[in-house]
């Protein structure tokens, strides 16, 4: 699996139910979840003695043992022996907090002695219910849904297989509105995923047609059927009916936080968003030692015709700038070729900030004296979005000039994913439209450098949240004959870590 794959769940809890053998529920908590607790019970009758099923406590942690093989398990050393064992259960689900409740069907709900429906109600985890046998290779999932927070859910465990394949079933009956509400909403959300495929069917019976449609699946996923208020909960007669008669290993999903709602709109569709939040996340955070090998960046960089230029925003810094200028200029400048130019945007410093920088070299810009007909501001927004106009770079690099323990790390850490990665397709479809508009007139490139006034540029916009960070990076566009830019991707650092 990538280092970046998309992971929503990070642990797995399985139950283990003396005398029951859950493989099918192993093997799913192992293919979702790179971490997976076994959990031992043993179920103890109302009359016997507690102490009499220490024999088979032990039968068990033996059992378990053998199953447990480091990384991919972590298994229980303390096994529950209980006259009412889901209770004993639900509590070790609150404290360890699993992402997930993998269970498998009639089995273990009833090993338990509970009716399903109680620990469906119950479950302080998000809960995944498995039919084997279990595929060892999944290719293709199909996930049929209606819409709303289950839905959301089954799509995350689908994502989370990394499939080759997955499609998004919606089955309406013939001249269906508004109960179509919900899936309008989940399918835009669905149609930010390349990797899935949607496909409308109408249907008179949608159980028959994914019965049908299956055949050609690996996994069936799909949610728990939503229940109206004050009503029991259960998976539904639809997910039920799969369960029993599907023609693949099937998964049914219950969210822990969603017991009963009132009639479903678009809006509970739309709450799916924070898949492709999440999915955006895990896919683009980084460690600057993925990065460590700076030839393979500069080959990279090389490779794309990119030029990279580092902006170092200063107030009264002093007793480091020098320092900062000097750690990135012989790691990255003088050593490896990746950086093209160091500049140092001041913001009107009274000590001798500027003094140092020009003494090592390194063009000095005061942005409260550049485009003066825009007004001149305090604050180190104002020297990021001027330093487009002092820099030369298809890529921008700021970090902070009072870093006392400046580190090359904090410059290739976050222009590896500048450079390692095409922009992202919303950034693809601006850049274009960017270069046509070419705001800022090409003879007027060294006055602007200068800090003279350039009439014809306009200022671009940063969000604050680059202020805040130790180091950022933005990928830009600049017209082809032109000295502005438009920032249309941007990193930032946080503590020993960059991200996104």
């Amino acid at each position: 699996m990538s280092e970046h794959a998309f992971v929503p769940f990070r642990t797995a809890t399985v139950p283990v139910v003396f005398g029951t053998s859950p493989s099918a529920a192993i093997a799913a908590a192992q293919a979702l979840a790179p971490e997976v607790w076994l959990a031992g019970v043993v179920t103890m009758s109302a009359e016997a003695e507690l102490s009499s099923g220490g024999q088979q406590a032990r039968l068990l942690r033996r059992a378990l043992r053998e199953m447990s093989r480091p990384p991919a398990f972590r298994s229980r050393a303390h096994v529950i022996v209980s006259q009412c064992p889901w209770e004993d259960l639900r509590e070790r689900l609150a404290v360890d907090r699993p992402d997930l409740f993998v269970l498998d069907w009639q089995e273990t709900a009833h090993a338990l002695g509970v009716p399903a429906a109680e620990v469906l109600a119950e479950s302080p985890s998000d809960i995944a219910i498995v039919r084997g046998p279990f595929p060892a290779r999944i290719r293709k999932v199909l996930v049929p849904v209606r819409g709303g927070p289950h839905a959301e859910l089954a799509l995350r465990l689908a994502l989370s297989l990394h499939p080759a394949e997955i499609t998004v079933l919606h089955a309406v009956p013939p001249g269906a509105d508004e109960a179509d509400a919900p899936y309008h909403g989940l399918r835009q959300v669905v149609e930010g995923l390349p990797e899935v495929e949607t496909r409308t069917v109408v249907t008179t019976d949608a159980v028959e047609t994914i019965l049908d449609l299956a055949a050609d699946f690996d996994l069936l996923v799909l949610g728990s059927t939503m229940q109206p208020l004050n009503h029991p909960v259960t998976l539904g007669p639809i997910v039920t009916r799969l369960l029993r008669e599907a023609p693949v290993a099937v998964i049914a999903v219950k969210n822990r936080r969603v017991e009963a709602s009132p009639p479903l709109d678009e809006l509970a569709g739309v709450k799916a968003i924070s898949i492709l939040v999440d999915k955006w996340f895990a896919e683009n955070t980084y460690a600057a030692s993925e990065f460590e090998d700076l030839e393979h960046l500069v080959a990279l960089k090389q490779e794309q015709g990119l030029t990279i230029s580092l902006a170092l925003p200063a107030l009264n810094e002093a007793e480091t700038v020098g320092k900062v200028i000097r750690t990135i200029r012989r790691a990255l400048m003088e050593r490896v070729p990746l950086l093209d130019e160091i500049v140092l945007m001041d913001s009107s410093s009274t000590d001798r900030t500027r003094a140092i920088a020009r003494r090592l070299g390194v063009p000095v810009f005061v942005h409260q004296k550049m485009l003066p007909d825009y007004g001149a501001r305090s604050g180190k927004g104002e020297a990021l979005w001027k330093s487009l106009l002092a820099t030369r770079g298809d890529i921008i690099a700021w970090i902070d000039t009072d870093i006392t323990n400046i580190h090359p790390r904090f410059v290739y850490g976050i222009l590896g994913a500048a450079a390692a990665q095409q922009p992202h397709p919303v950034c693809q479809r601006l850049l274009p439209a960017a270069a046509a508009r070419g705001r800022y007139h090409p003879g007027r490139r060294r006055r602007a450098r200068d800090g003279a006034d350039h009439p014809a540029a306009a200022q671009p916009v940063l969000p604050r949240a680059v202020g805040r960070g130790a180091a950022a990076v933005g990928r830009v566009c600049r017209p082809a004959r032109g000295a502005g830019a438009d920032v249309v991707f941007l990193g930032l650092w946080r503590g020993d870590r960059p991200a996104h």
